[in-house]
């Protein structure tokens, strides 16, 4: 099977001995079609160790071998969901594998195969482009779904976003279809345009920046963002993001890193809401659908598209900031 490896060093390599994967009980298998990079493979891809394989994990595909199922047939366009639970907890059977307690992680998907279960596929409409499924099955809108949903966006908000990676400008840009105008903050340059171009209110560049948290109140008359989005797992932004946020308005954590947080200072006169948020839940897929059906862009965060040949040029620029949403189309 043709597929990337990690060479290590943050270098990988197009190769065309990888196993082919043999479909277990439950799975079928799926021809990918577009697999898309998300930030936290960049830790194993930097690392020095070379790897058998790849840590792509968000994917859609064509089921070429439905074995049996009943839910899924041979030719049929699918979006593989990125976490996959037991299927017999409670949990899975609320369509939350998120929660169950043997959740696990699709991959590797930068190959030309996957062998998947069935029950954690969703068929894809006609009307839904490749990239959009790979986003919807994914990171690129699963999480900015389930974090604006779990923050309360509604028309009229102001609100803010700490680092416009992939998973930020995908909420720049849920936050906008909802209604709401968006503060977009970061240290780089070219995710900063990138903001812009998905539609952010407001930006403000970090680096520039001495107290970010009185900026942040500055553009709002004082009052400060009714949510804030804190997609980069570092203190500053979420000290920025608990001093700045109005009384009784909600932080929302997705971003994964070291932080430590005062309770007293989201509880103590200002009644602030703290959620978290890893992903939509398997269940909200056909929200997102309908979303982009009523003209949510989320195929505008997919800022590149690159052949599997192309991979070492993809990461790169990936890993500058050049780009939001970074897609291997087959």
């Amino acid at each position: 099977m043709r597929g990337l490896r990690n060479l290590g060093n943050a270098k990988v390599a197009l190769v065309d001995d990888l196993p082919d994967p043999k479909p277990g009980r439950g799975q079928v298998l799926v021809r990918i079609k577009a697999s898309a990079i998300c930030g936290s493979e960049l830790g194993a891809f930097r690392g020095p160790e070379p790897m058998a394989t790849n840590t792509g994990h968000e994917s859609m595909g064509i089921v070429v071998d439905a074995r049996g199922s009943t839910k899924v047939k041979e030719g049929q366009r699918v979006g593989v969901s990125t976490l996959v639970g037991c299927g017999k907890c409670r949990w899975c059977a609320q369509g939350k594998p998120a929660f169950c307690p043997k959740v696990g992680v699709a991959r590797p998907t930068h190959n030309e195969y996957i062998a998947a279960y069935e029950r954690w596929l969703m068929p894809l409409p006609d009307d839904i482009e490749d990239v959009e499924g790979v986003l919807v099955a994914g990171d690129g809108l699963g999480v900015p779904w389930g974090a604006a949903k779990r923050g309360g966006v509604k028309a009229g908000d102001i609100t803010c976003v700490l680092g416009c990676g992939p998973v930020g400008l995908g909420s720049i840009i849920v936050h906008r279809y909802l209604g709401a105008r968006v503060i977009a903050v970061d240290i780089n340059s070219n995710r900063i345009k990138l903001a812009r171009k998905m539609g952010a209110w407001k930006t403000i560049d970090a680096s520039k920046c001495k107290d970010l948290g009185e900026a942040l109140l500055d553009l709002t008359g004082g009052m400060g963002p009714d949510v804030c989005l804190e997609a980069c797992g570092k203190q500053p932004t979420l000290d920025a993001a608990v001093k700045a946020t109005k009384p009784e308005g909600t932080v929302v954590l997705c971003g994964h890193g070291p932080q430590t947080l005062d309770p007293q200072k989201l509880i103590i006169q200002r009644n602030l809401r703290l959620v978290g948020n890893w992903m939509c839940h398997f269940y909200e897929w056909t929200e997102m659908v309908e979303a982009i059906r009523r003209g949510l862009r989320a195929r505008d965060v997919v800022t590149g598209r690159y052949p599997l040949e192309e991979a070492q040029t993809a990461y790169d620029r990936f890993m500058k900031g050049l780009e939001g949403k970074v897609v291997f189309v087959q």
